[in-house]
């Protein structure tokens, strides 16, 4: 046990938890008159180098403020005292909760009917909700990050925080980056275990956690079928509804595509299915509280509160009725048997096949179900647009799926070596094994998305790209369109300046003092959203001594627009205070002066 306090405060009474990523401590705050007890996650950054270090450090300030925030907006949250660094690791200060972890409660008083559960899926999702509003997937949802507070199931420990003080995460200049993997096994779906987690993935992880609420068994605990690894959990959830086994016969299926599209589909399922509203007329006895020895972060709506867990006879039995797929069951869920739990037999021969296909990333990219209809191997797209992060390009994908592009996917680009190493996620609305077919989608889809093409993606890098704009297609059948199609991203970076060099520059002038020339690179737009013009602006920065430009990602590329969010600090004149600020930029590409413009600006 440390016998020095933290930050000079914080004096650890036990140790809570402890893994690859750090400590968890009970810890007393010597400084308040209580001794307040709270939570101290220690986190242990991996860095080679000093420089990478440093940008470690900002990122975790970053991640820090967001959990500070999300714990002012909401009474679930556990609020987050403090944040510091300390010998070179980082630590997070939050409040204690008090509850027992939903394992600890299965565990003391047995397993839970199908009300129990309900109600437990019901506000857990509600969080998943307002979490994944914000563009955030837990990443580890099982039964030791649920704490039951008063009755009321909390969500802990989120992934965002260990991911950000990795190193493997971070992009330097020439180098790919590569996911780390979030996540328990067995409460996995094999996507998130290759890296490629989507919002589906939680709700997988919570039907799986809920299986063992009704079971008291863990997935590993299920069995596994040893040709598909698919999880044997029909036979083991006996007394329940039909309607609540077929929630989780769609919510564990192997493509993310074939589950609840969000966590607010699952929901309106839960609570509009038949024996749902049976129970509405029963009464509710809420399980008394209990003392917990596990607390991180949990997020919650302000103003919801999660209902009691009630005690309910069994329903009726329902039998299952499994779907065949065999595109998904012999491939694709054998990644889930190594994985997700499965036989240790099936998972070394499996271990095999991924090593020589290139890693478990790159395997997963080939298996995908993203690509039904065509071979994975080589096919051709009907290409939608271009993102920076997997999240944005997630987003797309489940827009166009809404509207009726019921194949529509992504894949990262440096994955199919034909069309260069460009570190984007490239989505399509409609994927091919044909050209002449891509060709005559183009044809149409070029009237909602005007600079869209068809190309061909193949894992020989010697393959043609064989791009076709709507530019390129016959002049009797091309639509009358005005927008000129988009060249591809590598095309596009040559031609133009890189967004994240245009924006340094923009700083560079504002810290040069040469505010009329900083002001022609605002769009008019931008311009007159200034109340006073250009005095406002001059105004403002006045006030500033120095802006530095910490860290830009770039979002989102297109021919003549750009989406980019830059980390900066600003040094006020004044009192030379430092502010630091996450803004997202929207840019346009003025042709006529040959350079990028900010059209618009928001705090993240």
């Amino acid at each position: 046990m440390m016998s020095n306090l933290l930050d000079n405060r914080y004096r650890v009474t036990s140790v809570l938890g402890s893994g690859g990523f750090g400590e968890t401590y009970l810890a007393e705050d010597t400084k308040m008159p209580s001794n307040r007890r709270c939570v101290i996650k220690q986190l242990k950054p991996i860095a080679d180098n000093p420089q990478m270090y440093a940008l470690l450090q900002q990122r975790f300030q970053r991640e820090a403020a967001v959990l500070e925030n999300l714990g002012e907006e909401s009474r679930y949250i556990p609020k987050l005292y403090a944040s510091f660094v300390e010998n070179g690791l980082f630590y997070l200060v939050q409040e204690w909760i008090d509850g027992l972890t939903l394992t600890k409660e299965i565990e003391r008083k047995g397993k839970w009917n199908e009300d129990a559960i309900r109600k437990l899926m019901i506000g857990i999702l509600q969080t998943l909700i307002y979490v994944h509003d914000r563009g955030i997937i837990h990443r580890d949802i099982k039964p030791d990050n649920i704490i039951l507070r008063a009755g009321e199931p909390v969500l802990i420990d989120f992934g965002a925080v260990k991911e950000t003080v990795n190193v493997s995460t971070l992009r330097g200049a020439g180098q790919q980056a590569h996911s780390i993997v979030i996540g328990t096994p067995g409460f996995m779906a094999s996507e998130q275990a290759a890296g490629r987690p989507f919002f589906a993935s939680d709700l997988y992880s919570l039907a799986l956690t809920a299986i063992f609420a009704l079971t008291g068994k863990y997935p590993q605990e299920l069995g596994t079928d040893p040709q598909t690894g698919e999880i044997y959990w029909q036979n083991q959830v006996l007394g329940i509804s039909a309607d609540l086994k077929s929630i989780f016969a769609k919510v564990l299926q192997f493509d993310p595509r074939d589950r609840f599209s969000s966590a607010r589909e699952m929901l309106e399922a839960l609570q509009s299915s038949p024996s749902a509203n049976q129970a509405k007329a029963k009464k509710s006895v809420p399980v008394p509280p209990a003392m917990s020895n596990m607390q991180t972060v949990a997020v919650t709506p302000r103003g919801y509160t999660p209902p009691a867990i009630p005690n309910q006879p069994d329903q009726s039995v329902y039998v299952y009725q499994p779907q065949n797929d065999p595109k998904k069951k012999i491939i694709g869920q054998a990644l889930a048997t190594m994985i997700v739990g499965g036989a240790i037999g099936a998972a070394i021969a499996l271990g095999v096949v991924i090593a020589q296909n290139g890693g478990i990333i790159t395997f997963w990219n080939k298996i995908s179900p993203f690509n039904k209809p065509v071979d994975r191997k080589a096919f051709y797209f009907l290409a939608d647009s271009a993102f920076k992060d997997s999240n944005s390009a997630n987003l797309r994908v489940k827009n166009l799926i809404s509207e009726g592009f019921k194949d529509a996917g992504v894949f990262w680009i440096p994955d199919y070596p034909n069309l260069g190493n460009v570190q984007f996620y490239q989505v399509y609305a409609v994927p091919f094994a044909d050209e002449n077919s891509c060709i005559s989608n183009l044809k149409n889809y070029v009237k909602r998305v005007p600079d869209a093409y068809c190309a061909f993606a193949s894992l020989d890098a010697k393959a043609p790209v064989n791009r076709v704009t709507s530019e390129q297609l016959p002049v009797s059948t091309a639509p009358s369109i005005t927008a000129t199609p988009s060249p591809t991203i590598t095309t596009l970076q040559k031609a133009k300046p890189s967004p994240e060099r245009f924006v340094k520059s923009y700083y560079s002038l504002v810290n040069d003092r040469q505010f009329s020339t900083a002001w022609q690179n605002l769009t008019p737009k931008f311009q007159s959203d200034r109340a006073n013009g250009y005095g406002e602006f001059t105004n403002f920065w006045n006030t500033i001594e120095k802006v530095s430009v910490n860290d830009t990602r770039l979002i989102q590329i297109k021919e003549n627009s750009a989406i980019i969010d830059v980390d900066i600090t600003y040094q006020k004149q004044k009192d030379k205070s430092i502010i630091p600020e996450t803004l997202r930029m929207s840019l346009i590409w003025n042709e006529s002066s040959e350079q990028w413009q900010i059209n618009e600006t928001s705090r993240q």
